[in-house]
């Protein structure tokens, strides 16, 4: 239905464009330690510019480096197909857009970039818009999009009148402290709802379920860019949302809402794209928690490292198809022992937590108690993983590559998480949601792991799997007359 014989000089285009957006990428990394070793560089009229600082060019070589890794890839995905010169033209207006959002020196600027992100996202996911499938996920898109860039926009026109003009990041608290208390709340509340929806956070988790049927390219480009659009608002109107912990305690509550319902659905879904749509979404809601506990360079560090990954894990989306078949075909593994079971879950709680906290008091031992809870919660998510590669492939082997892997990684990460947090951490005072409500989210996704894995509640466990399998499934029209 989408191919063409005559796709060569679609072909050309979409080389000559992701070439550019190469080279467009090479002088972004080469911008960054010079951008680092200098102070911030504007360029505009006034108070609407465009700003080089270094969350921008760090973003900026990200979008680029990722855009042309995906475009390069559409080259082959899309051969031949009559829409590839659809997906270009929507993909290059998503990337332009981007980095006018991230490169943003104003409200105004920062504005109309994620007016027009959102925009050219709704083109991308009508690549294939004769597709039932394609028109649901637009029309799911257009309607939350809507609803909440609304509020977006009013924050937006809110503070420009209070402003009398465009507000530039160095002004946007002083603007921001001259309003009374209730448009304080108000404004705040705005934007996180913008924020939220971009992200696909509760409760505006529904749209992004059901893009599926967009092509692997687009996924790519969504689950590795754009959902991330809402962290980097939350980072750039820092000093209004930081201001008030009532504020903060609600972007945290939404992240480990979302956290914990998109780890639930994601237990049961046996489709390779709707497993990582979840999961996208479940990264989604740790790095909104860490904007709520004030931690905002560590939701941009969480950022980067995410894109990198999902982009990866959808580009080889059907790789991992093949081998979940060809592991399918291998022989049954050994029945496990009690043994067995409860040696790997002890190395797998002792391993990574002991690592992380030994790391870090011995490279930062004035660390926050917000990132000491942070590091809390990455190390329970890490000791569930680690014991359950052990569990399920018991042998020396095994022992050695998880305890040496897990070691290495979780260093790794202390170490860089510091430092991105002393490169791009905001110096103003942070109203932050209280460490201690990472509980939340912890209880709440180690009790979903004990009823998947044990024979517990069962009741409880078949009316969840129930409740997650048909979270995301539409509702069949029903016809005049007849009741469901």
């Amino acid at each position: 239905m989408f191919t063409s014989r005559s796709g060569g000089s679609a072909e050309v285009v979409a080389r000559l464009v992701a070439t550019m957006i190469g080279v467009g990428f090479v002088v972004a990394v080469a911008a960054i330690p010079v951008v680092f070793a200098s102070t911030i560089v504007s360029v505009g009229v006034g108070q609407t510019t465009l700003q080089l600082d270094g969350l921008a060019v760090v973003l900026s070589a990200l979008v680029l480096g990722l855009t042309t890794l995906i475009q390069a890839f559409a080259i082959r995905y899309l051969r031949g197909d009559t829409r590839q010169l659809w997906f270009v033209a929507s993909s290059t207006l998503l990337t332009g857009f981007t980095l006018l959002m991230v490169c943003a020196g104003s409200v105004a600027v920062f504005a109309v970039g994620w007016i027009g992100a959102g925009g050219a996202l709704l083109l991308l996911l009508a690549t294939y818009r004769p597709l039932a499938q394609a028109q649901r996920g637009v029309r799911s898109t257009a309607l939350r999009f809507i609803i909440a860039d609304s509020a977006f926009v009013l924050a937006v026109i809110l503070l420009l009148a209070a402003s009398g003009g465009d507000v530039s990041w160095a002004q946007l608290a002083a603007v921001f402290a001259a309003l009374p208390l209730p448009g304080e709340l108000i404004v705040a509340a705005l934007l996180v709802t913008g924020a939220l929806a971009r992200s696909s956070q509760v409760p505006f988790q529904g749209w992004l379920p059901f893009t599926l049927a967009a092509p692997t390219p687009v996924s790519a480009l969504m689950h590795a860019g754009v959902v991330n659009a809402g962290a980097i608002l939350l980072f750039r109107f820092a000093p209004v949302i930081a201001m008030h912990a009532s504020v903060m305690t609600a972007v945290f509550l939404a992240g480990a809402a979302t956290l914990t319902y998109a780890a639930a659905v994601r237990l049961v879904r046996a489709d390779v794209k709707g497993r990582l749509v979840f999961s996208t979404m479940g990264q989604m809601g740790f790095m909104i928690m860490a904007c709520g506990l004030g931690l905002f360079a560590a939701a941009i560090f969480h950022l980067i490292a995410h894109s990198l990954f999902k982009s990866a894990l959808f580009l080889g989306a059907g790789m991992g198809v093949n081998e979940h078949a060809i592991d399918r075909d291998l022989p049954p593994v050994k029945p496990h022992t009690r043994a067995s079971i409860g040696v790997s879950i002890v190395v797998g709680v002792v391993v990574p937590t002991a690592t992380l906290l030994a790391v870090n008091l011995i490279l930062f031992p004035t660390t926050s108690a917000a990132t000491l809870g942070l590091l809390g919660f990455v190390s329970l998510t890490a000791s569930v993983a680690l014991a359950f590669a052990l569990i399920t492939n018991f042998t020396v082997r095994t022992f050695a590559a998880g305890i040496g892997a897990t070691v290495l990684l979780a260093a790794g990460y202390v170490v860089f998480l510091h430092r991105f947090t002393e490169a791009l951490q905001p110096a103003f005072p942070i109203s932050a949601a209280p460490a201690w409500l990472l509980l939340l989210p912890a209880l709440g996704l180690l009790g979903l792991q004990l009823l998947a894995s044990t024979r517990w509640l069962t009741g409880v466990r078949d009316l969840l799997y129930v409740r997650s399998l048909t979270a995301t499934v539409p509702r069949p029209p029903t016809a005049p007359g007849v009741m469901l």
